[in-house]
């Protein structure tokens, strides 16, 4: 055991062999491990608030984000007299749009995201293994609003220069049950069957809020899942397929319920990440050889090796179903209504350094979540996927900054089927 798993990693290590040791065969929607259990739900929460204590916050501090930035985990600083990339004079529209398909970058009042620990940030500011459970959701791609674009792109950072007023976006780490995640509800370990909920937590959320006019405000949500689906739920299914069924049903529930309970919403429903990628990194340093089969046993461990590409056909297959109900009428026949689906991971590609290696500088400490570099570039990539026609996205990524799209006069909405 030792030759695989590295002294280095110590104690957490034997902390997630241990949970990884109790995942059992479910059933799609069955419980696969004990965290999964009602009795232990109270425990596995004042678990995560131990662990977040102990360790301590990382993405608001000093030390952190300069051991990053030395190491290049962090984007490129730019300067206060450096202009953003995008012309916005404009770009909120001097009357409140009706239409979602009239709809300006600087329209967007409110912002939100569900989904799993990708869209909660974990490992952004990260300088250890241990360090990879905190939510630094203030640094998170879809969600985040800590500083600016200028130190951290994320989507709320770029919206903020069209409209400074925008509201729901955490600035720091935390989990998703303390006041200060606001409307980022996404959890860490999610999967397919917590969306449901998820998207009815966010929905009272925003309610509840005297910030929110929910009739009059327009809100933009961004919903991302199936990372641990692929991971840690399809090899131990009978039949993996009935995965799809599964899925169709969550995604649907919290469309509608984000359609029936939410007026004037935008919906960004962003393409799965292809997880398969994780085995054909180049030069893996030994610990994320190690993480990755506590991580992602479905498609990294031995045992399912002969499954792999059946599994890898799968993940296709699923991000071909989102598209197909992304695209149904049911979610555009209301007027102030849509949900786009944004592809730009569908064939992803990771950067290379030019020796031709996995550029890890965009990967945090276990090489499965992403640094705030990582978190920059797919930032940009789904900003990118908003301002592109539908049926004409891009569904690879670009090095951060090297390919950054802008509303135009001719052109200034964010497009939907409506407007492609």
């Amino acid at each position: 055991m030792a030759s695989v798993y590295p002294r280095t990693l110590g104690g957490f290590t034997l902390l997630l062999l241990a949970l990884a040791a109790t995942i059992t065969p479910g059933g799609g929607q069955a419980l696969i491990t004990p965290l999964d259990s009602p009795l232990l739900a109270t425990k596995y929460r004042g678990f995560r608030e131990i662990m977040f204590n102990f360790i301590g916050q990382t993405g608001n501090n000093k030390n952190k984000f300069l051991i990053n930035l030395k190491k290049g985990k962090v984007q490129k600083q730019f300067g206060p007299e450096e202009p953003f990339f995008c012309n916005t004079t404009g770009m909120r529209s001097e009357t409140v749009p009706t239409s979602v398909d009239r709809l300006r970058p600087g329209d967007i009042d409110i912002i939100g995201a569900i989904g799993d620990s990708l869209t909660a940030g974990n490992g952004a500011m990260a300088t250890n293994i241990l360090e990879v459970l905190i939510e630094n959701k203030g640094l998170s791609w879809s969600i985040g609003g800590q500083g600016t674009w200028r130190q951290f792109l994320t989507l709320p950072n770029i919206l903020k220069e069209y409209n400074p007023k925008l509201y729901g976006y955490p600035t720091k780490d935390g989990l998703s049950t303390r006041k200060a995640s606001l409307f980022n509800a996404a959890e860490g370990g999610a999967m397919s069957q917590d969306i449901p909920y998820q998207a009815r937590n966010l929905v009272k959320r925003m309610l509840s809020d005297r910030k929110v006019d929910i009739n009059n405000h327009w809100k933009m949500i961004t919903l991302m899942i199936g990372g641990n689906d692929f991971c840690a739920e399809i090899c131990y299914m009978a039949t993996p397929e009935k995965i799809l069924q599964y899925h169709e049903k969550n995604i649907v529930s919290a469309l509608r319920t984000f359609r029936d309970y939410l007026p004037r919403t935008f919906v960004n429903l962003a393409a799965s990440p292809k997880v398969d990628i994780l085995a054909r990194f180049k030069n893996k340093p030994q610990e994320c050889v190690s993480m990755h089969v506590i991580e992602c046993p479905c498609l990294l461990a031995t045992r399912f090796r002969k499954q792999r590409e059946r599994f890898v056909k799968l993940i296709e297959d699923w991000n071909m179903l989102q598209m197909d109900i992304a695209a149904r009428e049911e979610f555009h026949r209301k007027p102030d209504f849509a949900v786009v689906y944004q592809p730009f991971t569908m064939n992803l590609t990771f950067p290379e350094t030019a020796s031709g290696d996995t550029d890890f500088t965009y990967m945090s400490l276990d090489c499965f979540h992403l640094s705030q570099k990582g978190y920059a570039l797919a930032s940009n990539a789904l900003w990118n996927n908003m301002l592109e026609p539908v049926g004409g996205k891009s569904m690879n990524w670009e090095r951060e900054f090297t390919l950054f799209r802008c509303p135009s006069a001719e052109m200034p909405f964010l497009r939907t089927p409506g407007n492609s």
